[in-house]
């Protein structure tokens, strides 16, 4: 069936609105509606009414729902022209929905659904009716145990898999896209109901878009920013963010990573955590604490944002993740959307206006910090060896199958979330630092996390030591491995101090790319230089011009002087090998790999085992040659 026109963008100018379609054919259309449309606020404040009117505003009275108290209410709905409704604004005490756009307003108002197809222009969005056997099968059960989320996700999947429209490359650019953004921009614009163009728009927009759009549908006025943070300014999550324990040290064998499946959505969804459902004040709920937190949450209401978040959440698991592993190149579109939705949903409630909620917030990570530290207890109890924790992993060495069943069957039970297995390690390097570690797959492939050496601005002379160490690190098969693999890193370390010492190296190799954090002009006047902004003086005496966040390319030279400064890096393409400062290198060498070094006793300044200071070594070496 022919798709007709899909909306993809709206623009209101002079009290009328231009709506932009893709048409079967490939061309852009565009449709003025002749009939004048007026924004729009509503208020419950009597008292300016007559003033309103005088102004020719045009005042009706509409039953609305509120959030947080669930009660319905005659609200006064105010329209006219744009400058004489933001004087009219002025003259009431409280208003609601002003600050949503008027082309969100005009859509909904009109029944009209951004990314998605009409028969004529200027119609209504009509369902199509779609496929829904592989999802009954998946959801049917959810009907039962909570009708709520089962009806939020049935309308999510009707208006996701609504026929798509032919897309040419030369409609993607016109909007700035390639064919794969431009699909995922059509996807994020019908489940949102935002218009396609506004890919500018930060993430946060996109999640208030479909946030405002199902409380409109449901009946709701949209709550004000001061109502949503219950009045409370935003204060972070200082001391009470995620959870991180810290690592034992050392290198571990079989080391298993499980992880608790979008861990923030699923606590949203599974402790019913919302706007209007944390504090909720009932006295019946008081007792339902959130963990090492003053707040409570609510037992009698299934919250809003709760259900909206656990519906994509499950969509996005349940079935287009699922249906992404076996080549879906349009399921996995739409899972990446809908991870782009919920990987901000926490976020958007620290501190973005309109979405901000302080104890929101902080039942959220408190939920989730509980959700890790009970998954320890529950390793512990069960016999076994929890190794480190970061926020939603959970680090196991040497696990067995029946071990983790348990433990991912007991966590489901219990917490209500899931556990998974995630990766496996065959050897993990951990040192003493949170949020660092080296792991190896059974392949050789190397997953660093946070260590220095990784780190685009690490020189790939030391880039390349550490991948000859993994290398290393990969031969160990069984603990008795680990001593004979050491002492096969140290011989390592040895010979690559040695290139260094007879400068065996390629002068591109040495160097550091770091980000250029001022503008030139501060530069120029400060008195203070960091090697970045040495670099950056060099360059820009010679005439070059420079900007804020670019590049720096340059490498440690021996100490010198420069317009009465003392300087030790020079732009990497002025350095010839004789001038670079080879101990700051072996130096560096070392602190950079500390994170992995650390763990297998191997430091620079300390003699181990049967070797000394690899730099006395060297010394002593040459003395006696």
């Amino acid at each position: 069936m022919s798709i007709g026109y899909t909306l993809l963008d709206a623009k209101y100018e002079g009290d009328k609105v231009t709506l932009f379609y893709l048409s079967d054919d490939g061309e852009i259309e565009q449709w003025l509606d002749n009939e004048d449309y007026y924004p729009y606020f509503y208020t419950l404040d009597e008292g300016s009414l007559e003033g309103a009117r005088a102004q020719g505003c045009k005042i009706v009275s509409e039953s609305k729902r509120e959030l947080f108290s669930d009660l319905k209410k005659e609200f006064y709905k105010i329209s006219a022209k744009e400058e004489t409704l933001s004087k009219v604004k002025m003259m009431f005490t409280h208003v609601w929905e002003d600050e949503v756009q008027t082309v969100e307003k005009y859509a909904f108002d009109k029944g009209m659904r951004f990314g998605m197809g009409c028969q004529r222009l200027g119609e209504r969005t009509r369902l199509e009716d779609v496929n829904t056997e592989v999802f009954d099968k998946t959801f049917d059960e959810l009907l039962e145990t909570d009708p709520v989320k089962y009806n939020f996700i049935k309308r999510f999947f009707e208006v996701i898999e609504q026929p798509l429209p032919e897309i040419s490359e030369n409609t993607a650019s016109r909007y700035g896209y390639d064919m794969e953004r431009m699909l995922e921009a059509l996807y994020l614009s019908r489940i949102t109901n935002s218009p396609i163009t506004f890919r500018n728009a930060p993430p946060s927009y996109f999640i208030k878009a479909l946030y405002y759009l199902n409380l409109k549908s449901e009946g709701y006025v949209i709550p004000t920013p001061e109502e949503f943070s219950r009045s409370e300014s935003p204060r972070g999550v200082y001391g009470k963010a995620a959870l991180v324990l810290k690592p034992e040290k050392g290198i571990f064998l079989n080391t298993y990573v499980l992880d608790y499946e979008s861990l923030y959505p699923s606590c949203i969804d599974v402790y019913n955590l919302s706007h209007e459902t944390v504090n909720c004040g009932h006295e019946q709920c008081l007792d339902n604490k959130v963990p090492e937190e003053e707040h409570h949450i609510c037992t009698i209401r299934r919250g809003k944002y709760s259900t909206i978040i656990g519906a994509l959440k499950d969509l996005r698991i349940k079935y287009y993740k699922k249906k992404a592993r076996n080549n879906g190149r349009t399921s996995k579109v739409v899972s990446d959307v809908l991870k782009m939705i919920l990987v901000i949903c926490y976020g958007v409630t620290i501190r973005i206006r309109g979405l901000s909620n302080p104890a929101l917030a902080e039942s959220i990570t408190a939920y989730s910090r509980h959700a890790l530290k009970t998954a320890w207890k529950y390793a512990t109890e069960i016999g076994l060896k929890p190794l480190y924790g970061d926020t939603d992993s959970l680090f196991l060495v040497n696990p067995q199958s029946k071990q983790l069943q348990t433990l991912i069957e007991r966590v489901k039970k219990e917490l209500k979330l899931d556990l998974a297995v995630d990766k496996k390690y065959k050897v993990c390097v951990f040192s003493s630092a949170k949020k660092a570690y080296l792991g190896i797959f059974e392949n050789g492939k190397v997953d660093p996390k946070g260590l220095t050496a990784f780190k685009s601005n690490t020189p790939n002379f030391v880039k390349k030591v550490l991948e000859e160490t993994a290398v290393e690190l990969s031969k160990i098969n069984a603990l008795e491995d680990i001593p004979i693999v050491r002492r096969r890193i140290l011989q390592l370390l040895k010979s690559r101090e040695r290139l260094l010492l007879e400068r065996r190296f390629e002068v591109e190799d040495m160097a550091f790319n770091v980000i250029l954090h001022k503008k030139p002009s501060e530069i120029i006047e400060s008195n203070v230089y960091a090697q970045p902004y040495q670099c950056a003086i060099q360059l820009i005496d010679e005439g070059i011009r420079l900007r804020r966040k670019q590049i720096l390319t340059f490498a440690k030279v021996k100490a010198f002087n420069y317009k009465g400064k003392r300087f030790s890096v020079k732009p990497i393409d002025r350095v010839n090998k004789d001038e670079i400062n080879v101990p700051d290198y072996i130096s560096n060498m070392y602190s950079m790999m500390n994170q992995v070094l650390e763990p297998l006793g191997i430091g620079k300044g300390a003699a181990k085992n049967e070797y000394d200071t690899l730099t006395r070594w060297f010394k002593e070496s040459d003395t006696q040659s």
